[in-house]
Parts: structure tokens; sequence; C-alpha cells
């Protein structure tokens, strides 16, 4: 399998060509992922195409409407009266609650199997706030709650996750492999390493968690978060897959918003790898992530409760991708991979 989308219409692969130049400030990491990228079938790359995002785009904002069409069609499927919550078993077949990402042809990964081994996802609390006008203060005490076995807490917050879920599209969720992050926890939170918050987010590559963003010049917002640990069994089975296995799957540009620390991995790879924000120390240290379909929050899943402070350094970018590409290489043994696309910066 290759890049497909560097030769599946010439006037798209012009248009991402042109905008991979670093001299576009904003698009030029998303650009060359989608010209890297070896995991899009031409069945995928034909739907995206069908929703208009396939082309030779005036700007980059027709390209974004274009692909957030394609996500709001495909990928992320509503919610309504008749689904309260994600379903628990899903038909490939059905794409009322099924999205491309596992309907299409899904390279699984070997972790699918392995259902006693666990995941890791973060959830900003401000998103409850969004969502369903829910004071970041409440959510945080119900959460501190349900961490000391408060169980009428827990319950609240159970309940509070039962009303964020049928209010919330059910897009394919990101999820980081305990075993790769255990590190940063201890057997309990007075262990924890100094700073994980800020460590989870960066190994992470959550981009977006920057509470430089959501402050003013003057002021850096701390960002709220819940951390989720649970077991791979927890996660909605697939009717073609059996009860013995789950649908995680490799990470690819097409399973959401653009994103400017998302990185693809190589073919040879049975899972994504997030790109660290302040750089990995060697290939052995790479943070493995998997999708996988959309859940329900469960309070017996809450892990831990922080707050992100260390705004994100967007000038890095370019260095930290580079050396992820560079890990990615060593990794896989793939020492052309990246040049067609990021040889400036390797």
């Amino acid at each position: 399998m290759t890049a497909l989308f560097s030769n599946f219409d010439p006037d798209f692969a012009s248009f991402l060509t042109r905008n991979a130049s670093t001299d576009n400030p904003h698009y030029w990491p998303v650009a060359r992922n989608f010209l890297l990228d070896e995991r899009i079938s031409l069945q995928r790359a034909e739907s995206y195409r069908n929703h208009g995002a396939v082309a030779e785009h005036e700007s980059m904002g027709k390209w974004i409407d274009g692909h957030n069409a394609y996500l709001e069609e495909e990928v992320f499927i509503p919610c309504d009266d008749s689904k309260p919550e994600p379903p628990e078993n899903i038909h490939p077949e059905d794409p009322e609650v099924c999205p491309d990402t596992f309907r299409l042809p899904v390279l699984s990964s070997s972790l699918a199997n392995t259902l006693t081994s666990d995941l890791i996802r973060v959830q900003k609390i401000s998103s409850f706030e969004h969502a369903l006008n829910e004071s970041p203060e409440t959510v945080l005490t119900l959460a501190t709650g349900t961490l000391a076995k408060d169980q009428r807490a827990s319950q609240e917050l159970e309940n509070l996750f039962q009303q964020f879920a049928s209010v919330r599209n059910w897009q394919p969720v990101f999820a980081g492999i305990w075993e790769d992050l255990s590190d940063l926890f201890g057997e309990a939170p007075e262990g924890d390493s100094p700073g994980w918050a800020d460590a989870l987010r960066d190994r992470l590559g959550l981009y977006t968690y920057d509470p430089k963003q959501s402050g003013t010049p003057k002021k850096i917002n701390p960002i709220h978060v819940l951390i989720f640990r649970y077991p791979i069994a927890a996660v909605p089975r697939l009717s073609s897959l059996g009860d013995r296995s789950r649908p995680l799957t490799v990470p690819c540009v097409l399973d959401g918003e653009f994103s400017h620390a998302f990185c693809p991995s190589p073919r040879e790879s049975d899972t994504g790898h997030t790109m660290d924000l302040v750089g990995a120390d060697s290939c052995d240290n790479l943070t493995r992530e998997v999708l996988h379909p959309a859940m329900r929050l469960r309070a017996k899943h809450l892990f831990r409760v922080s707050s992100i402070t260390r705004p994100i350094d967007p000038s890095a970018i370019r260095e930290q991708r580079g050396l992820h590409l560079t890990y990615l290489r060593e990794r896989f043994g793939r020492s052309e991979y990246g040049r067609h696309t990021d040889e400036d910066l390797l």
C-alpha cells in the first residue's frame, strides 16, 4: 500500500504539494500528512471525493469545508432520541452506527485481542459546559468525589456521562496505550510524577490542549481534564470480529479534524504513534495510539483529575515532526519514509 493521495487525483495532489510548503504557516503539516499516509484505501478515498474534498481547491477554507462535510456524513455519527448512547455492538454494514473508519477495510491492531490490556484517554472538563451547560466546578466536584469512593458522587457523575452521550456525535476515539504511559503514574495519586498532566498532554500530542489558547496574552487559563483508564474489553464490539476481539485500528488523516501534531505511521506498524510535543527520547519511547468506536464515558473508568498548565510552543512543531519521522524510520526500518514530504526536516 502506498500513499494513495499522492497520485489518486492529479489536481488534488497538486493542491496538496503546493500547500505542503512551510511557507503556508498553518496547514503545511496537514497537507504533508495527506501525501504521506499509506493507510487510505481506494474505497475510502472515493468516499472522501464524493463529499467534494478531493479537488484543486481555490483556498484552504474550501478544503476544510469539504473535509468537515466528509467527517459529518461518514465519520461523526449523529445521535438522536432513538439512540441515546453509542451502541455496544456495531454492524460494519450499517452506516447509521458504523463510521467509515470501521466500515471500510480495517487493519486491526494486534492489541485487539488483548482484552485485559488498558487504554487511556483525556477529556476536557469544559466539554461538559459546552454540551450540557454544566459548570466545570460541578464536574470537578463530582469527579473528585468519585475518586474518593463517594457513591453518591459516582452515581451523579454516571448520570452526567449518560446525558453527555445523548447530545454528542459519536466519533472514533483516539486512545493511548496504558503500557506506554504508565511511568507517569504511581499506585496512588500522591505517587504520580510531578507535572504529569502536562507530560501526558505532550506525549499524546494533544495540540489543542493549550492553556495559552484558552486564555489571554496576559493570562493563562488552566485546562481541567478527566483521565480515563479502561480495558480493551470495554470497547464496543464489531460483529465481523467476534467476541474475542475489539475494533482497534490505526489512525489516518480521514479519521478526524485537521491537526498540526498528527503524523501517520508507516504501513508496517499496527498502531499509530503520537507526536510528542516536546520530543521523545528515542524510537523505543514512542507512544502508541489506536482508534476505537465511540463509547459512553463511565465513572468506573475515571482514573485521575488534573489541570494542564504549561503552554505549547507552536514553533517547536517543525523540530518535533522531524524527530518523530526519524524515530519512525528507525523503528520500522524505512529509511525513505517521509523523504518525499519532509526532506527539509530530516
